[in-house]
C-alpha cells in the first residue's frame, strides 16, 4: 500500500469530507444499530455476482460446475467459454436406477471426484457410494466404512486403492482392508488407545499437519502406514461435569519437555497379510512425518525432524526390507518449517524441494539417487507454495510475497532456473488455482481498496475473461464507513518497518478523543496485516461502537524471510509484545487516540499476548480480554512450543520471561478470562493457573468457564461480553 500511503493532514481531511457528504441514511444508522448490521450481516452488504471458485477438469482445457436449472453438470471450455454436457447423463442414469431399483429422471448428486485419471467418478448418495466408469457405462456400488472422528472434528473414513478394488480403513486402531464384496481382512491386530495403528494421535496432526497416517502403494498391493505408541505419553483429564455423573475424559497430551508419542512405520502386504518394520532407528526423540510412495512405488519416501526441529532429513524405505537411506538432509540455526514441500517431475526420479537455508524461501531440484541440491530459485521474495509444473513448456509455477508480506503473487521460472517473472500485476492479495496441466490458473483478488474479483487467464498471465467480481450494495455505501488505515511504524528495537491497520468509526470525529483497542494474534510466522479488502470486517464492526481498533505486525512474522522469522526463538511473549507496545505509542501520538484507555484482545497465542500485555505492560494497556490463552508454555505441546522454544530444560530462563505467572503481581487494569471447559487444545488449566497466582496477589478480574467447549469456544455470550468488558472500562462515546 506504499503508493497510496496518505500524509495525516490529507487523510484527516478526506473523513472530514466523508462525513459532511454522508446520506441521510448513515447519519440515522450509527453506534450501536451499525455494529449489530455489520456483525449479523456484514456480508451481505457486499454481493458476488457470478463464479466465486471454479473445478477443473482432469485435462484441465476447461472447468466444471452443477447447473441449479438443467439439475445436470456442464462443461465450460477455458479459451471460448463454450458450455457442454460434461457427461453422458442418460448413461449414468440408467445405470443407478439399474443398481438401485429407482427412477431418478436427474442426476442425484451434486458433488464428485474424478478418479482413474478421469476414466472414472466417485459420488455418494444416501448412505451408498458409487464408482461410475465413463468409457464402459458400468457402475458398481457400496457402503462406506463409518467414519471415525478425530483432531479438530477431523473424519477419517475409508481410502480407495488406486486400482479401485479395496478400501482401507481403521477400525478400534487397527487397520483393515475390504474389498468391494465386502470380504474384509484385518491387517493388524494389536491396535488399542495407547497403540494407534493408521491412526494419528493428537499432537501431529494439530502441530506438524499429519492427518493421513497411511498411503497405499501406486500398484495397490502394500499399505504403508504410521504407528502411534502413546504408552510415554502423559495423560490430561479432561472433565465433562454437566451431569452428576462426570465423564472423565483421557487425553494423551505431550507437554513441552515431557514424552512425545514413539513413532513406528511399517509396510503391510495386502495379500499376505505380512507387514515389514521400516528401520527408522531407535532414537525417540525424533518426529516421523508425511510419509509418501515414490511414483514408481519402489521406495517409500518419509521426512525426519529432531527434537529441536532444526535439523530435517528425507529417507527412502525398501517396502520389501525395510531398510532406509538417507537422500538429503537440511538445518536451520533456529529451527525448520515442518511444510518442506516435495514435488516430483514427471520421471519420477527428480524432484522439487524448498528450503529456507539462505535466509529466504527457495525452491531447489534434487534427485532420489543422489540428493544434491540444485538452486533454481534466488528471488528473496520468499517463495510460499509451488503449485504445480508444466514439463513439456519447462516452467514452474510457484506463489510468493511481496513489499513486507502485503502482497501475494503468482510466478514461474524454467526448470534450468532462467526466465524468472511475476505473472500477477496488481498490488494486493492473489490466491491462485492452476490448472492440472498448468495452462490456466484462476486469480481471487482483492485489495485494501478493491473487493474481491474471480478472474481466469493463461499461463502467460494473460487475461481471458471475469468470472466473478464483488458488487458493493448502495446499503454500505450510504453506511459511510471509513476505509480501514494503512501505516506503518518502527519496530521497538527501532531496526524494522512494520505494518498496521487501524479502523475508525463511521462518524469519525478527529476533534474527539477515542479509545483503542489492539486485536492481536501474535505468534511465530503470525501474520496479521495483508493488502486484502476489509471494508465489512469483524475489526471495522467493532470500530463503529466509538474504537479506534488496530491490528499490527511483529517482528517473527512470516512472509518476510526465515531471518526475520527467526527474531521469535526462544524469546515468546517478549518481542511480540514489545512491538505491540511500540504500535501502541506510535498511534496514541495521535491527539484522537486516547492512550490512557488501551484495550488489547485476541484468542488462543492472541489470549497469552492479551495476558502478558495486562500484567508486562500495565502502563500501556488497561483493559484486556483473553480468549484460552497459554499462561505459560511449560503447558503446551511439544511440537509447537519446543519448535519455537526448545525443550524447558534447556531455555529456562525464556520459559520463565514467557510465563504470565511471573508477572501476575503488576495487574493493573481490568482482565477478562474467558475458557471453554473441555479445551483440549490449550487447556483450563492455563487459566485456572494464572488465577490461582493472581488471587495470591489479590488482584481483581473475570473469568467465563463455558460448558462442554472446545478450544473455539461456540457461544453468543462470548463475543457479546467482550464487547462489554471493552464499553464499560473504555467508556467510548456511543449511541
Amino acid at each position: 500500500m506504499t503508493e497510496r500511503l496518505r500524509s495525516s493532514c490529507i487523510f484527516v481531511l478526506s473523513l472530514t469530507l466523508t462525513a459532511a457528504l454522508a446520506s441521510p441514511v448513515s447519519s440515522q444508522v450509527r453506534g450501536k444499530a451499525l455494529y449489530e448490521k455489520l456483525t449479523r450481516s456484514g456480508r451481505d452488504l457486499i454481493k458476488f455476482e457470478g463464479l466465486s471458485r471454479i473445478n477443473w477438469t482432469v485435462a484441465g482445457k476447461g472447468y466444471y460446475e452443477f447447473d441449479q436449472e438443467a439439475k445436470g453438470f456442464k462443461r465450460i471450455d477455458a479459451l471460448s467459454g463454450e458450455e457442454s454436457p460434461l457427461f453422458e447423463e442418460a448413461a449414468i442414469l440408467k445405470a443407478y436406477n439399474a443398481v438401485t431399483g429407482k427412477s431418478e429422471e436427474k442426476i442425484p448428486f451434486r458433488r464428485f471426484t474424478y478418479l482413474a485419471g478421469g476414466g472414472k467418478i466417485h459420488f455418494r448418495v444416501g448412505a451408498r457410494a458409487f464408482i461410475y466408469d465413463l468409457t464402459l457405462q458400468e457402475i458398481l456400488t457400496y457402503v462406506p466404512e463409518r467414519e471415525t472422528i478425530g483432531v479438530r472434528g477431523r473424519s477419517y473414513g475409508e481410502t480407495l486403492s488406486p486400482d479401485l478394488k479395496y478400501r482401507a480403513f481403521t477400525r478400534g486402531y487397527n487397520l483393515y482392508v475390504k474389498d468391494m464384496d465386502e470380504r474384509e481382512r484385518q491387517m493388524t491386530t494389536d491396535g488399542h488407545d495407547d497403540l494407534r495403528n493408521g491412526f494419528p494421535d493428537w499432537v501431529y496432526p494439530e502441530e506438524l499437519g499429519q492427518y493421513e497416517a497411511f498411503w497405499w502403494s501406486p500398484d495397490s498391493r502394500k499399505i504403508a502406514f504410521m504407528q502411534f505408541d502413546e504408552y510415554p505419553v502423559t495423560k490430561y483429564p479432561i472433565v465433562h461435569d454437566v451431569s452428576p455423573e462426570p465423564e472423565l475424559e483421557l487425553q494423551s497430551y505431550p507437554k513441552a519437555g515431557a514424552n512425545n508419542p514413539i513413532v513406528r512405520l511399517f509396510i503391510v502386504d495386502v495379500k499376505s497379510k505380512q507387514i515389514t518394520r521400516i528401520q527408522t532407528g531407535m532414537d525417540t526423540n525424533v518426529y516421523l512425518y508425511r510419509g509418501e510412495w515414490s511414483p514408481d512405488g519402489k521406495e517409500f519416501l518419509y521426512r525426519r525432524l529432531n527434537r529441536w526441529q532444526n535439523q530435517i532429513e528425507l529417507f527412502t524405505a525398501d517396502p520389501e526390507t525395510g531398510k532406509v537411506r538417507l537422500i538429503l538432509k537440511d538445518t536451520d540455526p533456529c529451527y525448520i518449517d515442518e511444510g518442506v514441500q516435495v514435488m516430483f517431475l514427471g520421471d519420477g526420479n527428480r524432484f522439487l524441494w524448498t528450503s529456507e537455508s539462505s535466509g529466504w524461501n527457495e525452491i531447489y531440484l534434487s534427485d532420489l539417487q543422489t540428493g544434491s541440491l540444485e538452486q533454481l530459485t534466488d528471488v528473496k521474495l520468499p517463495v510460499g507454495q509451488i503449485l504445480g509444473i508444466n514439463e513439456s513448456e519447462g516452467w514452474i509455477y510457484f506463489s510468493g510475497y511481496e513489499n513486507r508480506g502485503l502482497e501475494s503473487h503468482l510466478y514461474r521460472i524454467k526448470l534450468d532456473g532462467t526466465g524468472f517473472m511475476r505473472l500477477t500485476k496488481e498490488p494486493g492479495s492473489h490466491s491462485i488455482s492452476l490448472s492440472p496441466q498448468a495452462e490456466f490458473y484462476t486469480d481471487s483478488f482483492s485489495s485494501f481498496d478493491t473487493p474481491r474479483r474471480f478472474t481466469l487467464h493463461r499461463a502467460d498471465g494473460s487475461l481471458i475473461r471475469r468470472l466473478g467480481e464483488s458488487v458493493v450494495t448502495q446499503e454500505l455505501k450510504d453506511l459511510g464507513l471509513i476505509e480501514p488505515e494503512h501505516f506503518t511504524f518502527q519496530s521497538a528495537d527501532g531496526r524494522h518497518i512494520l505494518d498496521g491497520l487501524l479502523f475508525k468509526p463511521a462518524h469519525f470525529d478527529a476533534g474527539q478523543t477515542y479509545p483503542l483497542i489492539m486485536s492481536v494474534y501474535g505468534g511465530p510466522g503470525a501474520k496479521q496485516v495483508y493488502n486484502r479488502y476489509q471494508m465489512n470486517s469483524r475489526n471495522q464492526a467493532l470500530a463503529q461502537l466509538g474504537f479506534l481498533v488496530a491490528q499490527v505486525d511483529h517482528r517473527g512474522i512470516s512472509r518476510r524471510g526465515k531471518d526475520f522469522q527467526n527474531l521469535m526463538y526462544l524469546n515468546l511473549g517478549e518481542i511480540e509484545l514489545a512491538d505491540h507496545v511500540a504500535a501502541v505509542k506510535h498511534i496514541t501520538k495521535r491527539p484522537y487516540a486516547d492512550g490512557g484507555r488501551v484495550g488489547i484482545t485476541g484468542h488462543s497465542y492472541g489470549g497469552y499476548l492479551t495476558c502478558i500485555a495486562l500484567l508486562k505492560a500495565p502502563d500501556t494497556f488497561h483493559v484486556g480480554v483473553a480468549g484460552a490463552p497459554v499462561t505459560d508454555w511449560r503447558n503446551y505441546d511439544t511440537i509447537y512450543t519446543e519448535r519455537y522454544m526448545r525443550r524447558p530444560q534447556d531455555n529456562p530462563d525464556g520459559y520463565e520471561k514467557g510465563s504470565c505467572m511471573t508477572y501476575a503481581k503488576n495487574l493493573k487494569g481490568h482482565l477478562s478470562i474467558h475458557h471453554g471447559a473441555v479445551d483440549d487444545n490449550v487447556h483450563p488449566g492455563n487459566s485456572i493457573q494464572l488465577l490461582q497466582e493472581l488471587l495470591k496477589h489479590n488482584k481483581t478480574f473475570d473469568f467465563m468457564f463455558y460448558p462442554e467447549q472446545r478450544h473455539g469456544i461456540r457461544s453468543r455470550r462470548y463475543g457479546e461480553a467482550r464487547v462489554e468488558c471493552f464499553i464499560r472500562h473504555l467508556k467510548p462515546d456511543v449511541k
